[in-house]
C-alpha cells in the first residue's frame, strides 16, 4: 500500500510519505517515479531547492533516515520547511511562521506609525486595513490569530477619535 501524496500548485511541488518500521536509509519510489516522469517530459527537478522534514511522534525515522534519490542523491533534513508562504517546523507545528508573522506585522504597524504623523481615525484605519491586516489574514486559519489581537491593540491605541 503506498502511503504518498502528491500536491502541486504553481512551481512548487509537495511530496508527503508515511514512513513505518525501523529503517535508516530509505528510497522514496515516489520521488522516484516523479524523476522518471520528469526526465521522460523533458524536465529536470534542482535537487539543492529540495527539501526533507522529517515529523511525527516516533523520534526514530526523525533522527535516523536519510532520503536517497535514485540512489545517489542524498536529500537532507530541514528542521522547518516553507510551502506557499507557510513555515512548518519538524514538530507538526507553525511556531517559527505565528513568530514570523507577528514579528512583520509588529514591524510594519512601526513603520506606520513612524512615517505618518496623522493618527486621525480614518488614516489609521486605512494604514491598518491596507498594510498590517493582511500580513495577519494570510493563512491565520491555521494558527489562530489569538496573537492578531496584540498587534491590532497596540495599534489602535495610536488612534486620536474623533469627540462628537
Amino acid at each position: 500500500m503506498d502511503r504518498s501524496f502528491l500536491s502541486s500548485f504553481a512551481d512548487d511541488t509537495t511530496l508527503s510519505h508515511k514512513i513505518t518500521g525501523e529503517v535508516t536509509s530509505w528510497s522514496c519510489r515516489p520521488i522516484n517515479k516523479i524523476t522518471e516522469w520528469a526526465e521522460a517530459n523533458n524536465m529536470q527537478f534542482n535537487e539543492d531547492k529540495s527539501e526533507i522534514l522529517r515529523c511525527g511522534p516516533d523520534s526514530h525515522p526523525r533522527t535516523s533516515t536519510a532520503l536517497h534519490v535514485r540512489g545517489s542523491t542524498t536529500i537532507s533534513p530541514s528542521p522547518v520547511v516553507k510551502c506557499l508562504g507557510i513555515q512548518l517546523n519538524e514538530d507538526a507545528t507553525y511556531k517559527l511562521h505565528i513568530y514570523a508573522t507577528s514579528n512583520k506585522a509588529k514591524q510594519m504597524a512601526g513603520w506606520a506609525l513612524r512615517t505618518f504623523k496623522s493618527r486621525d481615525q480614518e488614516v489609521m484605519l486605512t494604514l491598518w486595513k491596507a498594510q498590517i491586516q493582511p500580513t495577519l489574514d494570510y493563512c491565520n486559519e491555521l494558527w489562530s490569530p489569538h496573537k492578531k489581537t496584540e498587534v491590532q491593540r497596540y495599534f489602535t491605541r495610536q488612534i486620536t477619535y474623533a469627540r462628537p
